[in-house]
């Protein structure tokens, strides 16, 4: 029976991670869509995020499963990807680029104040006469 429940836990701990790692995921994505940046930077943070993700992920696998992986396991950690996905996903990345753009606001009503005075009166009749 230990053995069993043993196996629960890492039947749930690898949906769990499964999960996190995509919730995880979703926070580089939501820096990539704020900072634009090239091709090898999205390649250099695709393949640090995947690493660290791999370690951590291979490490829960030794701490619960003495490092054998099961059919199961990758069932369960797909499953857990795919439901991050398909329920939490868009909501989740909405919301939080709804909060920043949300505190961003005054920053840029302020830098927008700032720079019509520093372009002075004259930039304004140039632009009222067009």
């Amino acid at each position: 029976m230990e053995m069993i429940i043993g196996q629960l836990w890492y039947f749930g701990a690898s949906f769990l991670w499964g999960f996190v790692l995509m919730f995880l995921y979703d926070f580089l994505e939501i820096f990539r869509c704020r900072v634009r940046h090239g091709k090898l930077w999205l390649f250099i943070e695709d393949w640090i995020f995947w690493l660290v993700a791999a370690i951590l992920v291979f490490q829960m696998i030794f701490a619960l499963n003495y490092g054998i992986i099961r059919s199961f396991f990758i069932l369960s950690f797909i499953g857990g990807m795919a439901l991050y996905r398909g329920l939490v996903k868009r909501r989740f990345i909405c919301a939080v680029l709804a909060v920043i753009s949300f505190v961003c606001r005054p920053f840029a009503w302020l830098r927008k104040k700032l720079r019509r005075k520093k372009e002075g009166p004259e930039s304004e009749k140039s632009q009222n006469k067009s």
